[in-house]
């Protein structure tokens, strides 16, 4: 009776000991699951391998899958990558749009993938950043143009490369992926960069990264006394979307609004005569003499007359179109 009630306690120190070092083990698996994303097989193994350290367990995951993500990466190479999302990102007056590709629109829906858009858009404004010196003196708007092996190289937060992060990604989405392209868009501080993205797909929190099929960014200006209710991101979210949706080649003229030039519209070119021929043209490919997308009683050209701007210039990604030198530095 002596020895028993000896065992007692110590069966149940026992018992609450091994039931605090599973709960402890059930803990940092769901935490390390929630953090890195792998699978809970992998995450058991990784902190059965260190004694339950989270930290020694999550590094050792990263390790692993960037091994792995190395060798599908060679593996999958060459393997046609057709889908895939335009990301973009603002803040202030500096955007970014990237495109990066993948063999299925399932892998385009998915997290992983959707975040790694967002690091790629990051590194790509960090990369402006880097050029703060010369853009000092920037009195206008410029753009800076990236091609998908320049991307390669950028960095992201934990200081690797976005090809390290690339590859670490597709170890677990196991597919292919490619960085295709990316632009930024820098303006003056007395001009407003807008932005949009169509088919939006997700936003992604972290990163503030807008991901869809379609997107542009806009630059413009005010010409004249600013409104009480103008409101800069609605109007270049508007303008934004006329770009996706007409797919503008080129700006076009500004043409200031006098009674000749009223006249000049209204009168009826005559039939079949060249300059008819031009102007069909140029209101197909000019986004100032378009037909405005959300207004189609108006152009373009009379809305930015209306709201006293010049649009200085623009740019429109589509996801798997065809580039022909169009990202270059």
């Amino acid at each position: 009776m002596l020895r028993q009630g000896f065992a007692l306690p110590l069966l149940r120190r026992y018992l609450s000991s091994t039931e605090a070092v599973l709960s402890s083990s059930k803990k940092n698996l769901q935490q390390l699951r929630k953090k890195t994303g792998f699978s809970f097989a992998n995450c058991r193994k990784a902190l059965d391998k260190f004694g339950n350290d989270l930290n020694q367990a999550e590094a050792w995951l990263q390790e692993q899958a960037q091994k792995e993500g190395w060798s599908k990466a060679t593996k999958l190479k060459g393997r046609t990558t057709a889908q895939g999302l335009i990301g973009v990102m603002q803040e202030g007056n500096q955007a970014t749009m990237v495109e990066v590709n993948c063999e299925t629109d399932f892998v385009a829906k998915n997290s992983e993938f959707q975040g790694f858009v967002g690091q790629a858009a990051a590194a790509a404004l960090r990369q402006l950043g880097n050029r703060q010196e010369e853009l000092k003196t920037l009195t206008g708007v410029a753009k800076v143009c990236y091609t998908g092996d320049e991307m390669k190289e950028f960095i992201i937060d934990d200081q690797k490369s976005l090809q390290d992060q690339a590859a670490l990604t597709i170890g677990k989405v196991g597919e292919n992926m490619s960085l295709n392209r990316a632009l930024c868009m820098v303006a003056a501080s007395d001009h407003f960069i807008g932005s949009y993205v169509h088919s939006v797909q997700q936003r992604q929190q972290k990163s503030k990264c807008m991901v869809g099929k379609y997107g542009a960014l806009v630059a413009f200006r005010r010409t004249g006394d600013a409104s009480t209710d103008f409101r800069p991101d609605d109007v270049g979210r508007r303008l934004c979307q006329h770009i996706v949706g007409m797919s503008p080649l080129c700006v076009g003229e500004h043409a200031e609004v006098t009674e000749e030039t009223e006249l000049t519209e209204n009168q009826e070119p005559k039939p079949d005569s060249p300059a008819e021929s031009d102007e069909a043209v140029q209101s197909e490919t000019e986004m100032l003499k378009q037909e405005y997308l959300l207004d189609p009683t108006i152009t373009v050209g009379d809305l930015v007359r209306q709201e006293s701007l010049e649009i200085i210039d623009f740019a429109r990604f589509e996801c798997g179109e065809a580039t022909t030198g169009d990202a270059q530095s």
